[in-house]
C-alpha cells in the first residue's frame, strides 16, 4: 500500500503539471514562403518563378522529365532563444498523376519525396535546373505522397514533412537559403508527378505552402522545471508526514 500510494501521488501530481505545461506553453508560428519555384530537367534553363503550381516529378533519362522544387522562408519572426519542439513543412496538393500504363504514367501515391537544406543562395525568378543551388543531406527528411486527389475546389489534401532539425540549423547560424524538394528515386522508368500550389496566382493563403514552427521559450521551461522541483519537495513532505505516525505507533 505504501508503494502504491507513492506511485499514485507522483503520477497524479506530475501528470497534471506536465499536461498543463504541454497544453498551455507551446506556441505555433505559421510562416509562408518568401520564394518558391521549380524547374524541369528537360528544359534546364527554364525558370518557373511566379507559377501557381510547384511540380515534383520522376521520369527516366530517356524522357528527361525529372522536376525539382525550391522554397525559402523568412524566419525572422521566430523569437530568439526559443526551443523548437517541431517544425512542419506543408504543401497543398493540386494534382497527382494516376496509373495510365499505356502512357507510361504511374500513380504517384506512396512516392517518397525528400526535403533538403540548401547551402547556396538563389532567386525566385533566376533559378533553373542548370543553376540550381547545392544542398546537404544532413538532417534531410522524407515523407510519402498521401492517397487521394486535390484540386482548386478541393478536397484539401496536404503533404507534410517534419523538419525541426533544419530549422534548428538555421537558428544556430547555418545559412538560411531554404529547402529543396525532390523525389528520392528520380529517373524512374515511367512518369510519376505531384503538383502543389504555390503562393502565386492562388485565391488566398489557404493554398500557400507553409512552415509551422512549434516552440517553447526558455523562461517557460525554467518555470516548468522549478514547479517540478517544488512538487518533488511537496511529495517528499507528504510522504514523510504520512509515515511519521506509523513510525511512532510502532515504537
Amino acid at each position: 500500500m505504501k508503494a502504491a500510494f507513492l506511485v499514485i501521488l507522483v503520477v497524479v501530481t506530475y501528470g497534471v503539471t506536465v499536461t498543463a505545461f504541454w497544453m498551455t506553453s507551446p506556441k505555433s508560428l505559421t510562416i509562408y514562403p518568401s520564394m518558391d519555384s521549380y524547374s524541369w530537367q528537360s528544359i534546364p534553363h527554364a525558370n518557373n518563378g511566379g507559377s501557381n503550381n510547384f511540380e515534383i516529378t520522376s521520369a527516366s533519362q530517356e524522357l528527361n522529365k525529372n522536376m525539382r522544387g525550391w522554397l525559402a522562408f523568412n524566419i525572422s519572426a521566430i523569437p530568439s532563444g526559443i526551443w523548437v519542439i517541431n517544425a512542419e513543412l506543408r504543401l497543398r496538393i493540386w494534382h497527382k498523376t494516376t496509373s495510365e500504363p499505356s502512357e507510361l504514367i504511374g500513380d504517384s501515391t506512396g512516392r517518397i519525396y525528400a526535403v533538403y537544406r540548401l547551402t547556396q543562395p538563389w532567386t525566385e525568378y533566376g533559378i533553373t535546373w542548370a543553376n540550381q543551388p547545392a544542398y546537404t543531406e544532413e538532417h534531410h527528411t522524407t515523407a510519402a505522397v498521401p492517397p487521394g486527389q486535390g484540386g482548386w475546389e478541393g478536397p484539401i489534401l496536404w503533404m507534410e514533412w517534419d523538419i525541426p532539425d533544419i530549422v534548428k540549423d538555421w537558428l544556430s547560424g547555418a545559412g538560411n537559403y531554404g529547402v529543396l524538394v525532390r523525389d528520392m528515386q528520380e529517373n524512374s522508368t515511367i512518369l510519376y508527378s505531384t503538383q502543389f500550389f504555390t503562393r502565386d496566382q492562388v485565391p488566398n493563403s489557404g493554398y500557400y505552402p507553409r512552415l509551422i514552427v512549434t516552440y517553447v521559450t526558455p523562461q517557460e521551461v525554467a518555470l516548468f522545471s522549478i514547479v517540478l522541483i517544488l512538487e518533488g519537495f511537496l511529495i517528499i513532505s507528504i510522504w514523510r508526514r504520512r509515515e511519521s505516525p506509523r513510525a511512532q505507533s510502532e515504537v
